[in-house]
């Protein structure tokens, strides 16, 4: 059964009423997502993913994502962020950009996936970095366009899932079709993982 993410604005509003703090003071909503999220136009809404819990967000603009460790599956299709989409810890699988890939969505500033499981980054515009770190499932940033830099570095030895039926193919790395202003870089990743990088623009350095 789908759950919809409910965040704390009945609180705020009550504060404001009984004149406990001045409607200035009072910061936009954070909203706890686990299941699925639809928030429409919501510009100001920071989104936060618990640890265990799982999160999709759909057909939303929204002002920031930031699942904290030991979170699930975060996935955000359709979405626009305006600020910052921050993923560290998640166990599961990390899809970003729209569920079929057919348009661009945007974050307006970094878009950062850390230390989880599965990372799929795709057609997405982001105004500042793409970084992929620390992850030590599939990882693929394909479609993506960063108007500073792309950074896959420093993932991890692969850790296959029980379903997969070829683990030298998923553990490969792909870097595809990306484009960035200043540069596209794999550094440090675990010497047992192969990186496939074509049709970026800068070519990708691999080290």
């Amino acid at each position: 059964m789908l759950k919809r993410c409910i965040g704390m604005a009945a609180t705020a509003a009550a504060l404001v009423a009984t004149g406990s703090v001045t409607t200035s003071s009072v910061a936009a909503p954070a909203v706890e997502c686990d299941g699925v999220l639809s928030l429409g136009d919501a510009p100001k809404t920071r989104v936060i993913v618990p640890a265990s819990a799982s999160c999709t967000i759909v057909d939303s603009t929204i002002k920031s994502l930031r699942a904290l460790p030991g979170a699930v599956d975060v996935k955000v299709f359709d979405t626009e962020v305006t600020r910052n989409l921050m993923v560290r810890g998640a166990t599961g699988t990390v899809h970003i950009g729209p569920e079929d890939c057919k348009f661009d969505p945007v974050v307006g500033n970094n878009l950062v996936v850390r230390n989880s499981h599965n990372v799929l980054i795709c057609l997405m515009s982001v105004d500042n970095n793409i970084t992929v770190r620390n992850n030590d499932g599939r990882i693929t940033v394909r479609d993506s366009s960063a108007g500073n830099n792309i950074k896959v570095n420093r993932n991890l030895a692969y850790d296959p899932d029980a379903s997969d039926p070829n683990t030298d193919r998923a553990a490969k790395i792909r870097i595809l079709r990306n484009l960035a202003d200043n540069h596209i870089v794999a550094r440090g990743n675990d010497s047992s993982r192969v990186v496939a990088a074509r049709g970026n623009t800068p070519e990708a350095l691999i080290a």
